[in-house]
């Protein structure tokens, strides 16, 4: 059984409805518009503007949904980070090229926003997309993001500095131009006010919020960097001897106090972002 999911908007929603309105089967999930099935794959259309399509071959009924919508395939790069909403581990950000030859096979290991997916998910999938596609990696340790941050860099600088020399990086292992998708964080002028003093700044950025939904690219950048901050965390708790936590919960707390009791505060400068309020509202004396 094959899935995969394709974000749309409520006209595109209502349209597909009326696509499938004579393939329509009865389902009384209170979640879904419709419920179709055609070709033998069903075609689960939820309100919140998901579609998930299931069935043995997806492909057909996807590209048949894609002319519907009018949406044509194009190759992009995809920029996007993750671990800036975790105290522990470090920033990744990862750019990523996908030709138009790249999209079926995306398609059909149901590439999406990373953060819908689970740990299992991302490590399985991951390196096959990391091998498929031309992309650059940046990973920022902890230590070094206190560092940046002593020096007055706030979060949305640090994620331009990173965005910026990803992309230089991947635009220049692709040698012609497409359409550079950035998942924003800050508005474009506050972006490049970030980067104004590096030596090369890529300037042809296309800033949509949700950008995994606009290109798959952005979601498989999305995935690779995901499972990159997933291999670091790892490290990082075998290193201090404490499965350590994503995120910024009440129980993060807890597991901030704990490293500080097994190996001493200075532990932490090498685990996670000091100056995430998780650690600045601890009382350490």
């Amino acid at each position: 059984m094959k899935y995969y999911t394709i974000s749309v908007t409520e006209q595109e929603l209502e349209q597909l409805h009326r696509v499938y309105q004579y393939h329509v089967v009865k389902d009384d999930n209170p979640y879904l518009l419709f419920h179709a099935s055609h070709n033998s794959i069903d075609i689960l259309a939820y309100k919140t503007g998901k579609v998930l399509l299931q069935g043995k071959e997806i492909t057909h009924e996807l590209i048949s949904i894609k002319k519907h919508l009018g949406r044509e395939d194009y190759a992009a790069i995809g920029s996007d980070e993750v671990g800036t909403g975790d105290v522990f581990g470090p920033i990744v950000v990862c750019s990523a090229y996908v030709d138009v030859q790249d999209i079926a096979y995306l398609e059909s290991l149901n590439v999406r926003d990373s953060k819908n997916m689970n740990d299992k998910t991302i490590a399985q999938i991951a390196p096959k997309i990391a091998k498929r596609v031309t992309h650059s990696l940046l990973i920022l340790p902890p230590k070094k993001y206190n560092e940046l941050a002593t020096k007055g860099y706030n979060l949305n600088k640090i994620k331009a500095l990173l965005h910026n020399q990803a992309l230089i990086k991947t635009t220049s292992k692709v040698d012609h131009q497409v359409p550079v998708i950035v998942d924003q964080f800050c508005t474009p002028q506050l972006y490049f006010n970030y980067i104004k003093e590096e030596t090369l700044i890529y300037r042809d950025i296309e800033f949509h919020t949700k950008a995994e939904q606009v290109h798959l690219s952005v979601a498989a950048a999305s995935i690779i960097a995901r499972y990159a901050f997933l291999v670091k965390m790892n490290e990082y708790s075998e290193k201090i001897g404490v499965p350590l936590l994503k995120g910024a919960s009440k129980e993060v707390d807890e597991q901030i106090k704990k490293v500080v009791e097994l190996k001493g505060q200075p532990a932490l400068t090498y685990i996670a972002k000091l100056n995430y309020k998780n650690v600045t509202k601890q009382n350490f004396s």
